[in-house]
């Protein structure tokens, strides 16, 4: 049988996967919690949500996070390209999103 033994990068790796899981359950929560009706259009709606699951997640100004996720590394460690997949993963959909529900605002 063999032994599996996790070094501390890869450990590291592995919270941050559950991270990235945790950031994107953040940004469909937004989806969920903001009227698209309230944005002029779909790209104003998208960087909302997206922006706003970020600024939660990384506990920005008036989000100050209660829990040590980020005791181990810098706070921002690796925000710039985290914050591209998040765009580049779901700023089309919710742009289609908004044009598909503001038609009834």
């Amino acid at each position: 049988m063999k032994k599996y033994i996790i070094t501390e990068s890869q450990n590291k790796f592995l919270k941050r996967i559950r991270r990235i899981g945790e950031l994107r359950d953040i940004i469909q929560f937004q989806v969920q919690i903001q009227d698209p009706c309230n944005f002029s259009d779909g790209d104003e709606y998208a960087h909302f949500c997206i922006n706003e699951g970020m600024r939660f997640f990384f506990g920005d100004e008036d989000y100050e996070r209660d829990d040590d996720v980020f005791s181990d590394e810098e706070r921002n460690e690796g925000r710039e390209e985290i914050e591209k997949l998040m765009f580049d993963d779901y700023y089309d959909d919710f742009v289609e999103l908004w044009n598909e529900i503001s038609d009834d605002c």
